[in-house]
């Protein structure tokens, strides 16, 4: 009999079983994969990423960053730094496995091998019912568990969802990424052109980006939408061919998943089962980025926990998330629809401007939240609408092409 039960050992979940834990709970967490795992994933941690777990993670990281390249189709290139404190880029299987041996030094025990299969209450076999006492029985493919609270940190495709709020809560966008491997001697000249940063191409793919961050033996590329998008492999190539160093790859692997933009009814919790991270549809669509709110609702998920005395208050954590992350991802969204709704004019008129820069560069590091960064950028459409382009002098161009400014 546990006091939790986790499902997915991801970030969201082990950080939720290192904060249970902490606080002298019975912690089960289970993951139908055992680790450490692959994952599909970028790998870029931002830097209130960092912030917020407040540890070292100097054992995983594969390289510091401490800026970005904002260009446009590799035509023109804005270097930006970010300060104070740079992030970082990390391989998926270390970073999960590093969160989840944290969780297990803390007290938390570990089921590998366990792919969720149903859930019942000890009561009348309604998982969600808000009245429910007692606790929940949970069968694995290989036993039976027993826990007062479930929380599900299964991610996207979470079968813990679909079993308790159905199959149509969340919806989410497909993305594609590469894992680009050249020779020694073209890494050297990528870490020379990348210098500690990773790159940001506004028109690498249709009302979207592409992104390249390098990691120490390969280079992590990728395309997304928050428009969502098909013919991805197709999107992915075209924006590869703008750049010389991918045109000469040794090797490529392609890999797709899907990233959660919305919850569609701010539903989060029923009865003895919350969700947490990408199982509740938590990523922001700005960026598409998903680790920083996975750990920030498992946060908000412990701290509702505890404040309920250890009950199935569900409306507690409903009420956090509403307060402090569902605003930011409704702005998230309305900025994402605004810039890449025409990516080619979002980079001459924003990314180019210094001040609007500055803003989305403050949405990485936290000290600038979404709805500021929206209300910023509004603010500031007079002066960005109407100025004359040809005004704006061509930013400089670390990537040698033959190609010119936009």
């Amino acid at each position: 009999m546990f006091d939790a039960l986790i499902v997915g050992a991801g970030p969201a979940g082990s950080h939720l079983a290192f904060l249970l834990a902490g606080e002298g709970l019975r912690v089960a967490l289970m993951d139908r994969d055992t680790f450490p795992r692959d994952k599909v994933c970028g790998g870029g941690l931002s830097p209130k990423t960092l912030d917020h777990l407040g540890i070292d993670l100097a054992p995983v990281i594969e390289q510091r960053t401490t800026g970005a390249l904002i260009t446009y189709r590799n035509r023109a290139t804005i270097e930006k730094a970010v300060d104070p404190s740079p992030g970082c880029t990390v391989l998926r299987r270390d970073f999960d496995y590093f969160l989840l041996q944290r969780a297990v030094a803390a007290g938390a025990r570990f089921f590998p091998g366990r792919a969720f299969v149903d859930v019942k209450t000890g009561i009348d076999g309604k998982a969600g019912s808000e009245t429910a006492l007692g606790h929940l029985t949970v069968r694995t493919s290989r036993e039976t568990l027993r826990t007062a609270m479930l929380f599900a940190a299964d991610g996207v495709g979470s079968a813990v969802r679909k079993r308790v709020f159905g199959k149509h809560l969340v919806a989410y966008v497909p993305a594609l990424e590469a894992l680009v491997k050249v020779d020694e001697s073209k890494m050297d000249e990528a870490a020379e052109i990348f210098d500690n940063r990773v790159l940001f191409d506004l028109g690498g793919m249709q009302r979207g980006y592409g992104w390249i961050f390098p990691k120490r033996d390969h280079l992590n590329v990728g395309v997304y939408s928050p428009f969502g998008g098909q013919r991805l492999r197709e999107e992915l190539a075209r924006f590869m061919g703008c750049y010389p160093l991918l045109a000469q790859a040794r090797s490529v692997r392609y890999q797709g998943y899907a990233i959660p933009l919305r919850n569609r009814r701010d539903e989060f919790a029923r009865g003895r089962v919350w969700l947490v991270g990408d199982a509740a549809g938590l990523a922001e669509a700005v960026f598409g980025e998903g680790i920083y709110f996975a750990l920030k609702s498992a946060a908000l998920a412990a701290q509702a926990f505890k404040e309920s005395g250890f009950r199935p208050e569900g409306r507690r954590y409903q009420k956090l998330l509403g307060d402090e992350l569902l605003p930011e991802l409704r702005a998230a969204r309305i900025i994402a629809r605004m810039l890449y709704a025409a990516p080619r004019y979002s980079f001459r008129h924003l990314a180019s401007d210094p001040r609007i820069n500055d803003y989305f560069a403050g949405l990485i590091t936290g000290e600038t939240g979404y709805r500021e960064c929206l209300w910023r950028t509004a603010a500031s459409l007079p002066r960005w609408l109407f100025r004359d382009s040809a005004r704006q002098a061509p930013p400089a161009q670390p990537f040698t092409n033959s190609r010119q400014p936009p």
